[in-house]
């Protein structure tokens, strides 16, 4: 009891030297457009506006050399590709401030032949629509209240065979508390239902209750934490059976060793601590889960920019990961419209590696075009290998949505065929061209290949499975262009084209493909 009024009061406790906080300048992430500056002192903050930093996309950010518990809060609370207007509505609450901003998108999207079969009822083009709401708000210099709720709506205007169904529905995203300046140091102590990301969300973007412990140096930044599923919190769904009793461990340190030069470290364990099942249990389609996991991921990144001479700037990134472990993978057989029952159960030992590295070349001619160069990697199952699975697996909390040096994000494995990073290789090239003071287009084109020839395809969308005899999975196309003028109005363009590889055997050949209309609007 005494640890916990202590910690209460640590918490609520303002450090004695906030309000003295100097005005703060945060320079731009590589994927931001603004960012904020704000001077933490009350009185000043009524007599001057806020000040913004605006710097091209594809510079590396400079870590600030203070920052208040509002700019944290910020940092963790939106993406890096929000952009919210410098002045936002404040209010009051209880006598302190209340910061109120959001954004509302709408977003049409048709696809074709995502089974690669002809005749296949598969057609499909939807209308959706999100209205998010955010509020900060600032009890004390070092304290900061955050929560996020979205309304969502989607439409279906076309289905071929049927089915088009419309629903809509309300989700918490995020609600936490944040201390910052814990005694009197460069520590902040994060607890309530929060966003978990990295910038390229390779390793994770997900939203966990969790209790995480930060530091922020001028140079050096980490955190630690640790959460489990404490309910589901929209209207639409349920908590999927495989979050169900997932503990997890996670963390991170990121060291700026040079200017715009980034190393990072990783590591997340994973463990399922529901009951494990045995052969000839019953369980409910609603709680049906086929992998037990109990892993741990550890890895490394560098990123970074330079001007080396020839080449008017040069950036790269390279991951490296791998995972180990154990998991329990049921065989479920149907018992009825309602139950399942567990035909076999078999534990498999867990080793597989991944990597991810490129370049981006910007040409010193105009209009400055900027070359992209990937190639990623992740380990497969080889055949004849009973209870080892030496595949590896993503973590579960990604995304695999990031930029290059444009203004959208994208998924950058493909936004038709969106694998996951097991089992595959994927080279990449890409061509980036400005074409305005604030649009983009880019093109990027992949090729796919799968380690070891598989009937599975982990991920993916696509309907059909390839024939586990050939591992040429196909090559695929996207387009991303965006306009992104300061007035807080987003309008993006994607549009993809997979072709199918040997690996679709009779589909060889056949194409699916997507394309996506997004508006935005920023408050």
């Amino acid at each position: 009891m005494k640890m916990l009024i202590g910690l209460t009061a640590c918490l609520l406790m303002p450090a004695a030297h906030a309000d003295e906080a100097p005005l703060i300048e945060v320079d731009v992430a590589p994927e931001d457009t603004v960012t904020y500056s704000k001077n933490t002192s009350a009185a000043d903050r009524k007599k001057k506006r806020q000040r913004i930093v605006v710097r091209r996309a594809d510079d590396e950010p400079r870590q600030p050399a203070h920052r208040d518990a509002l700019s944290i809060a910020r940092e963790l609370g939106l993406s890096d590709d929000d952009t919210r207007p410098e002045q936002q509505r404040k209010r009051r609450l209880l006598g302190k401030e209340l910061i109120l901003g959001g954004e509302v998108n709408t977003s049409a999207r048709g696809r074709r032949h995502y089974d690669l079969t002809p005749g296949a009822d598969d057609d499909a083009f939807d209308t959706s629509g999100t209205v998010k709401i955010e509020a900060i708000w600032l009890p004390t210099p070092t304290l900061a209240a955050f929560a996020s709720a979205r309304a969502t709506g989607e439409a279906g205007l076309h289905r071929q065979g049927g089915n088009a169904r419309a629903e809509a529905g309300l989700a918490l995203d995020n609600a936490w508390l944040l201390k910052t300046g814990l005694f009197g140091t460069d520590f902040a102590l994060q607890i309530g239902r929060q966003r978990v990301r990295d910038k390229r969300e390779w390793w994770w973007d997900d939203n966990l209750d969790a209790v995480r412990l930060h530091y922020f140096g001028s140079k050096v930044t980490a955190f630690a934490g640790i959460g489990k599923p404490l309910g589901h919190y929209a209207t639409l769904g349920r908590l999927a059976p495989e979050e169900r009793g997932q503990m997890r461990a996670f963390g991170n340190i990121a060291w700026e060793w040079r200017d715009r030069q980034h190393m990072e470290l990783f590591a997340l364990r994973q463990a399922d601590q529901t009951r494990r099942a045995l052969v000839g249990d019953i369980i409910p389609r609603s709680r049906a889960d086929r992998r037990d996991p109990r892993l741990s991921w550890v890895g490394a990144r560098v990123r970074g920019c330079a001007k080396p001479g020839l080449i008017r700037r040069l950036c790269y990134w390279g991951d490296l990961a791998q995972v180990r472990g154990a998991e329990q993978v049921y065989d479920l057989d149907g018992l009825n419209s309602v139950s399942l029952i567990v035909d076999q159960a078999e534990r498999r030992r867990v080793k597989g590696w991944a990597y991810d590295a490129g370049l981006n070349l910007e040409l010193p001619f105009k209009p400055r075009p900027v070359i992209t160069i990937g190639h990623a990697r992740g380990s497969g199952d080889r055949p004849g290998t009973p209870g080892r699975d030496g595949a590896f697996r993503q973590t579960g909390l990604h995304r695999n949505d990031g930029k290059f040096r444009g203004n959208s994000r994208f998924r950058y494995y493909g936004e038709v065929l969106r694998p996951d990073l097991a089992n595959i290789s994927i080279s990449t090239l890409g061509l980036g061209l400005p074409v305005s003071k604030h649009g983009w287009l880019e093109t990027v084109w992949h090729r796919y290949r799968q380690v070891h020839a598989d009937n599975q395809l982990s991920g993916s969308p696509i309907g059909r499975n390839p024939n586990g005899d050939d591992p040429r999975l196909g090559e695929e196309v996207n387009i991303i262009a965006s306009y992104r003028p300061p007035s807080g109005w987003e309008f993006e363009l994607t549009a993809g084209a997979f072709r199918a590889g040997p690996a679709f055997g009779a589909d060889h050949g056949r194409w699916a493909s997507l394309v996506e209309v997004r508006v935005d609007y920023n408050f």
